[in-house]
Formats: C-alpha cells, sequence, structure tokens
C-alpha cells in the first residue's frame, strides 16, 4: 500500500509561484500535456530577432531602458497573440509616444553636420529629426507646425495629444492633434496630413466615426494637407477665426 502510495505520488506534479508561496497546484500527469506549457522568460534584446506564437509583454511604469525602439521590438515578436502587462497604467506608453522618448533620436553625430540641443538642455540629439513650434514644442509634421503657430498668433491655448477618453469606456481614448481651449470653450482640431493614403484615410474614418459616437462632432475642427502635400496657412487662419473667434469673413 505505501509503495502505491508513494507512485500516485510521483504521478503528479505540484506547482508552486514565487508570489503565491503558500499555495500550490498539483497536476496528474493525464492533465499535464493538456494544461501546462513550457514558456520562457527573455529579455527584449535577447528576443530581437525571433518571434512566437504567444508573447506577454511586461511594461513597467520607469526603467532606465525603456524607449519607443525598444517597446515596439517587444510588441512585434507575436505571430497569433499578444498580451501587454503594464504596470500601474497605461502612462509608459502614452510616454513613448514622444519623439523625445527615442533611442534613435537621443543620439547626436557630427558624420554630416553638428547638430546639438541648445546649451540650456543636457542631452543631445539630432534636431532635424524632430519638429518643433516657436514656443518650443515636439510635434509630428511641419503641418502641425503650422496650425500650433497659427493658434498662438491668435492667443488660443492649446495641448499637443492630450488624450481623450470614451464617454461610456474610461479605457478607450484618441489623442487629438489639438485639445483647444478659448474663453471656456473646448475644440478638437485634427489636420489630415495623409488622405490620398488608403490606409490613413480609412483610420481616419474610424477616428470621425468616434468622435460621433461620443457626441463630440460639433466640437471637432478638421483642416487638411493638399493631396499634393502642400499647407495652406492663410485657410488654417481662417478656420481657427471662424471656428473659435467666431468671427465672420
Amino acid at each position: 500500500m505505501e509503495t502505491r502510495k508513494r507512485k500516485e505520488a510521483s504521478d503528479c506534479l505540484n506547482v508552486v509561484f514565487s508570489t503565491q508561496p503558500d499555495v500550490s497546484y498539483r497536476y496528474y500527469r493525464p492533465e499535464i500535456n493538456e494544461t501546462l506549457e513550457l514558456a520562457y522568460a527573455l529579455t527584449v534584446h535577447k528576443a530581437q530577432g525571433s518571434d512566437f506564437d504567444v508573447v506577454f509583454l511586461i511594461i513597467p511604469q520607469n526603467a532606465s531602458t525603456l524607449s519607443r525602439e525598444l517597446v515596439y521590438t517587444g510588441l512585434t515578436r507575436f505571430r497569433k497573440k499578444l498580451i501587454l502587462l503594464i504596470e500601474k497604467d497605461i502612462q509608459p506608453l502614452l510616454r513613448l509616444r514622444s519623439a523625445d522618448s527615442s533611442d534613435t533620436q537621443l543620439r547626436n553625430t557630427q558624420i554630416f553636420d553638428l547638430a546639438l540641443r541648445p546649451t540650456d538642455i543636457k542631452q543631445p540629439y539630432r534636431e532635424a529629426l524632430i519638429h518643433r513650434t516657436k514656443k518650443g514644442i515636439a510635434v509630428r509634421s511641419k503641418s502641425e507646425v503650422i496650425v500650433a503657430d497659427i493658434l498662438d498668433s491668435l492667443g488660443i491655448s492649446y495641448e499637443y495629444e492630450k488624450p481623450l477618453y470614451s464617454i461610456s469606456d474610461p479605457k478607450d481614448f484618441r489623442l487629438p492633434d489639438f485639445t483647444v481651449s478659448f474663453e471656456g470653450d473646448i475644440f478638437y482640431w485634427e489636420h489630415l496630413g495623409m488622405l490620398s493614403v488608403p490606409t490613413y484615410q480609412e483610420a481616419w474614418k474610424r477616428k470621425l466615426k468616434w468622435y460621433k459616437d461620443n457626441g463630440l462632432g460639433d466640437a471637432l475642427i478638421v483642416s487638411e494637407d493638399g493631396l499634393d502635400g502642400s499647407i495652406d496657412a492663410e485657410e488654417i487662419e481662417r478656420i481657427a477665426k471662424e471656428r473659435i473667434l467666431l468671427e465672420d469673413e
């Protein structure tokens, strides 16, 4: 009887996790193949160049190695399923959208020309890779520089890519190009720069629907580049005066 008990005990596997030291999970031999699967923990750097069916990507709030490039590499390692485990909230993802969080853009080189930050900013970078407004705010395109500078010239306050949350789901949000404030009124300004690109056009249709579904259609202001990539600063100013300052032509 004792021998049989020992045999039965060896025919199972007890699993204990370090985060739950007082709890164990027992799996008998017939269950193991169906329930347990061998997994590996790798750093993103170690996983670079490889891919896996299922990836669990852990992102802390702060780490000296966190950058846009590292997160992008981690996000692109899966074939079938990606599970994000983010400490506390999604602030790291929002922060890493900024061009200033890019390792590549923080590199400085004098191979072709001298490109340094102003002397009052300690870290060097290739300034040609970042578009900045007159007030020094980093934006994604030259067209957005023009929109921002026109808003500034008209005395209109704005925040760039401030998260805007859905009225029904606190986890669902979009990033308007500019959240504009003027005399108590709030507007959301979207500048469309690549409508000639089908994927960009489809993404904009989905974003526009989101605005309407959340009752924000009347607060939305839209400006566009020409199909040839041109931008009309005079038209941008006219839109701002008409929609925000309520000035007649």
